[in-house]
């Protein structure tokens, strides 16, 4: 039997992948691929699949990332780390890798995807994660497929993510950079080295996200590069997890710490749909680090580089390292004017923190002239 592990990493169209495998559930068991659950939430959606002959259009994230599920629990047995809200009530981790082995001993797959970009934490949490989880499958022959983005484009999405569901993030240009430099979100080697250590004989498989995106997306990249006979009767999946636009990220630095959490996951909701379209500024011009930030970006993550580089004997892993240093060019903090400044507070839907966007629009300083006071 053939394991396949997709540990992440975050950011590079995990949800996509995830989506897509489990809307496909019942396609996928019966060409001999499973994609299992882990509790009896999932086993129920996996039956709808099969006796209603439909393929769920919305799923929530306990059923449609179950390995995410499992990876949160086992990070949380050896860790202070709480279990997002999203996977609440789960059950133990011996009784969801119970639920896995049955699954598979039933079915008799000859292929087994776990998909969780959570897995990427286990280097960092904890290695022995990794040997717990791989035991569950004796005499499996493993493969492991990473997925990683150059880190000035990952950051940037990274912390939007964060903002999104409204955690307290300081802004990048500032002391925000320096709170990723130590983590698995900049420190790659951390991400990859535990699972080729602990893991020896698996076939390792390491993905540039820019060359993912020219592969057609995560599910075609992962299908390729996994060797997946995918049957004809699946539906394919279009992006599942929508970004906060740049531009927004200082209007929701400031919510995040304003509001209270239902007015504020209102804003990033509107934001989320409204600001891309709204905002003159596009995605790709606006700069959320500044020069001094580049510089030490590119300085810290060169070791890091240099180590993917030796795994997949190749000069470089990011043919484009060096485009770090390249700032956009209109600042972060202008961009959020230019957004502010098109935003009508007595046009948006009423949910909408109106006060809030008053207030912003009648207090934010944009950089340059922010600097021109100073």
């Amino acid at each position: 039997m053939k394991v396949i592990l997709y540990i992440g990493h975050h950011k590079v169209g995990s949800t996509a992948l995830q989506a897509f495998l489990a809307r496909n559930w019942a396609a996928l068991a019966r060409s001999g691929i499973l994609y299992p659950s882990v509790d009896g939430r999932g086993y129920a959606q996996n039956l709808s699949q099969l006796l209603n002959k439909t393929q769920p259009k919305h799923l929530p994230p306990h059923l449609r990332e179950p390995h995410n599920a499992l990876a949160y629990q086992m990070i949380a047995d050896v860790s202070r780390r709480p279990i997002p809200d999203q996977f609440g009530q789960l059950p133990g981790t011996a009784a969801m890798l119970d639920m896995i082995r049955q699954q598979t001993d039933a079915l008799e797959p000859h292929t087994v995807i776990l998909c969780a970009e959570a897995f990427a934490n286990f280097g960092e949490v904890g290695p022995d994660l990794i040997t717990r989880l791989c035991a569950a499958f004796p005499a499996a022959e493993f493969t492991v497929y990473c997925a990683l983005r150059r880190p000035d484009e990952y950051l940037a999405s990274w912390h939007g993510q964060r903002l999104k569901v409204g955690e307290p993030a300081a802004p990048l240009r500032s002391s925000g950079l320096k709170h990723y430099l130590k983590t698995i979100h900049f420190n790659y080697r951390t991400v990859v080295s535990a699972w080729v250590e602990r893991v020896p004989a698996a076939r390792l498989i390491l993905r540039n996200y820019a060359d993912i995106l020219a592969t057609g997306g995560s599910v075609e990249d992962f299908s390729e590069h996994c060797a997946l006979s995918l049957p004809d009767e699946i539906e394919p999946q279009g992006r599942a997890n929508p970004s906060l636009p740049l531009a927004a990220f200082a209007v929701m630095e400031r919510a995040n710490k304003a509001l209270a959490p239902q007015p504020r996951h209102n804003l990033s909701m509107f934001l989320q749909r409204q600001a891309g379209a709204l905002c003159p500024v596009a995605n790709r011009d606006v700069e959320v680090f500044g020069a001094p930030q580049r510089e030490q970006m590119l300085a810290a993550f060169r070791p890091h580089e240099a180590y993917l580089a030796e795994l997949i004997g190749q000069p470089r892993f990011f043919d484009d390292l060096d485009s770090i240093l390249i700032p956009r060019t209109v600042p972060d903090q202008d961009a959020a004017r230019q957004l502010l400044d098109v935003i009508d507070p007595e046009t948006i839907p009423h949910p909408i923190p109106r006060d809030f966007i008053r207030s912003l629009k009648s207090s934010f300083v944009p950089q340059r002239q922010a600097q021109h006071l100073s």
